[in-house]
């Protein structure tokens, strides 16, 4: 082989190795994103006990284009690339939007639940301020990438334990907040107060009036007269 055979040898190596890194580097970014986009939806669909849907199918295009660059299949990978990212980014839309709408809904409650217990001192303030603290900020990372969990399966149980977790401590600080009202007139009004809303002394019977009063909702309610 000449020496000019050899340099191009050379330099056809360097480009495959450049091209090859290049293209590793992309799809681990998009693996990635696809992985934290399955632990997100895996916490909320534990949390909000709802199912935040994730197309399979992207699922499998990006472990087919995985093991196609493994297999040295690089011109495959690189017409794929670009559609794969754009079906990735489409996913991680939808789901954060939805997510984000199931916090809203949520968000709105346990305020309410800590307005209430500023009044009444009934819960482990601290355990409100945390479901709080992650419907605001939906941290949910520093809790599920752990150093004992290095695949996706062990990370994928601790986000499910941990979505689970946090929607136990909602139902039972919800529960220690406004069971006390069970089986009394009150009930109705809690559970607006729990919608976040609003509503008027006329709407209330007489009844309802009364227990109010005598409740300790009494200085948290705000009524409008109308």
């Amino acid at each position: 082989m000449s020496n000019k055979d050899s340099f191009e040898a050379q330099l056809h190596q360097m480009y495959d190795r450049y091209r090859r890194e290049h293209l590793r580097e992309r799809l681990d970014v998009l693996a990635q994103t696809m992985e934290e986009t399955l632990l997100q939806q895996t916490v909320a669909s534990a949390f909000f006990d709802e199912t935040v849907r994730i197309d399979d199918d992207v699922k499998s295009d990006v472990e087919a284009t995985v093991a196609e660059l493994e297999a040295g299949e690089y011109d495959a990978v690189d017409e794929k690339l670009d559609a794969l990212e754009a079906d990735i980014q489409g996913v991680e839309t939808r789901v954060s939007n939805r997510i984000q709408e199931l916090r809203i809904a949520r968000e709105d409650t346990v305020r309410a639940m800590r307005r209430l217990n500023e009044r009444v001192d009934r819960v482990d303030s601290s355990q409100v301020a945390a479901l709080e603290s992650l419907l605001e900020q939906w941290d949910w990372k520093p809790q599920v990438y752990l150093d004992e969990h290095n695949t996706f399966e062990s990370r994928r149980k601790e986000a499910e334990q941990y979505g689970s977790d946090m929607s136990m401590v909602f139902e039972m600080l919800k529960d220690d907040l406004f069971g006390v009202y069970d089986g009394t007139e009150l009930r109705p009004i809690v559970d607006r107060l729990l919608d976040d809303e609003r509503f008027e002394l006329a709407q209330l019977t007489p009844t309802e009036r009364q227990q109010l009063a005598e409740s300790d909702l009494a200085d948290y309610v705000e009524l409008r007269l109308s």
